[in-house]
């Protein structure tokens, strides 16, 4: 089977951190949509790719397939359709067994199908524009459909926060998936405790204790080639992606960790979506955290307002919203850098590519490739650009030429939310000079 992995309307409300990736791309739990897509339909792991993406026109060049869409329907086997916004898969192995042209409803909504190529086509104008409910009514014209629902998780995230709330449980759910990955640890040595029953570690990670591994409260996942520094305390449920260091830090419950980080300080209820730095001392709490971020030493973020209230999020074109949660903390965008002893309050949200600093309290909201502390402006592209490129060089990846535009187009398609900034002074040129090489030493 061919399984493509699509964005709906709703990817808006996650627009403040989806303007360089699709909302499938999104982590929440041991995996995105896309990888648990692709785990779930039997591949051994998420990099395996079986689980095709269909995201908006500017995405597509790196995140779609390299071959294209329609030579990926001429192959000729059923197409299976999930809904991007998908949080657990339970559903996906029923689907799979359906009699071709069947589709899975969540009230309105598309929640996935298994359909012919024929089918397909006929539906990919809709799917690529992310008119899914166009979609859907014309596969309703041809397919047999189930209404999967109500039950517990949601079916569908609908909100950035939701991601946040959801992420311990589903590291749970995600259990069976990571069990057929990584083995449980039996080793005895006398520097790590290991308390509970579902801690499990790669077998090429590296632990050096003194350490804790904490799995009273749900399991422990150690990937391939992860790092835990002496001293480091992880409690479960958690996941620590492949290549990520551990920097004799806290780890705290409902924690999802991705590939090749650098983690430090406290970190409690979040997700760090990969390639991103928080080594350094400071609080990271109810925080979702995107790719190839940088937080300097002794930033730190509140997750819990003083009147225990809930706490309200301005979301791009939606305007404040109140998440209905007590506790939440920050949204870092892809790219995104904040300086050394910044403080975050609940709900703030940071732009892709933005870099923030030499201020104490930070905008509850920072647009996308802005930079500056009292003051803000837009951050040149080409700079930003530059520092992106060394950035992953220091992770030895390159920035591909796709991921680029990528990141081009993103700038054009949030100019209008900038607004408009001061021209570049010799003074603020310094500045960004001096925040740029703050974070290349980083």
């Amino acid at each position: 089977m061919n399984i493509i992995v699509f964005e709906d309307e709703l990817w808006y409300n996650f627009a403040a951190l989806t303007q360089a990736r699709p909302a499938f791309e999104l982590r929440c739990g041991a995996f995105t949509t896309r990888e648990r897509a692709g785990a779930t339909a039997g591949a051994s792991g998420p990099a395996d790719g079986i689980a095709l993406g269909l995201a908006r026109p500017h995405l597509m060049s790196y995140f779609g397939p390299q071959e294209g869409m329609a030579a990926f329907l001429r192959v000729g086997v059923p197409i299976v359709l999930v809904n991007g916004r998908a949080l657990d898969l339970g559903w996906l192995p029923a689907l799979l067994a359906e009699p071709l042209n069947t589709v899975y409803l969540a009230g309105d909504t598309l929640l996935g199908a298994r359909i012919s190529p024929a089918l397909a086509s006929a539906v990919l104008y809709f799917l690529r524009a992310q008119a899914t409910a166009d979609a859907r009514d014309e596969l309703l014209r041809f397919a047999h459909a189930r209404e999967i629902g109500p039950n517990e998780p949601p079916l569908l995230v609908r909100y950035p926060w939701d991601l946040i709330a959801h992420c311990g449980a589903q590291l749970v759910r995600d259990l069976p998936l990571l069990q057929a990955r990584l083995p449980l640890y039996t080793a005895d040595h006398p520097q790590v405790v290991v308390r509970g029953e579902h801690v499990y570690v790669a077998a090429d990670a590296r632990l050096d204790g003194p350490l804790v591994l904490d799995a009273r409260d749900g399991p422990v996942f150690v990937d391939h080639g992860a790092h835990i520094e002496p001293f480091s305390f992880i409690q479960g449920p958690c996941y620590i992606g492949a290549g990520s260091l551990i920097a004799s830090a806290r780890i705290r419950g409902e924690t999802s960790i991705g590939p090749v980080c650098r983690v430090g300080g406290e970190v409690e209820a979040s997700i760090i979506q990969g390639y991103s730095n928080k080594h350094h001392d400071g609080f990271l709490g109810h925080s979702w955290l995107g790719e190839w971020v940088n937080i300097g030493a002794m930033t730190t973020n509140s997750d819990l307002k003083n009147n225990y209230g809930p706490i309200r999020v301005n979301l791009e074109g939606l305007g404040q919203l109140d998440s209905g949660l007590i506790k939440l903390g920050c949204f870092l965008a892809d790219h995104a850098k904040l300086g050394i002893g910044l403080h975050l309050t609940g709900g703030t949200v940071i732009g892709t590519g933005s870099n923030v600093f030499g201020m104490h309290s930070v905008p509850k909201n920072v647009p996308h490739f802005t930079w500056g502390g009292e003051v803000f402006r837009e951050y040149r592209i080409e700079s930003m650009i530059n520092v992106a490129r060394t950035v992953m060089g220091r992770r030895k990846r390159q920035l591909p030429p796709a991921y680029e535009r990528v990141l081009r187009a993103a700038f054009d398609l949030t100019r209008p939310g900038r607004g408009a900034t001061p021209s570049p002074t010799a003074e603020s040129e310094q500045a960004l000079a001096r925040a740029e090489a703050e974070v290349l030493r980083a």
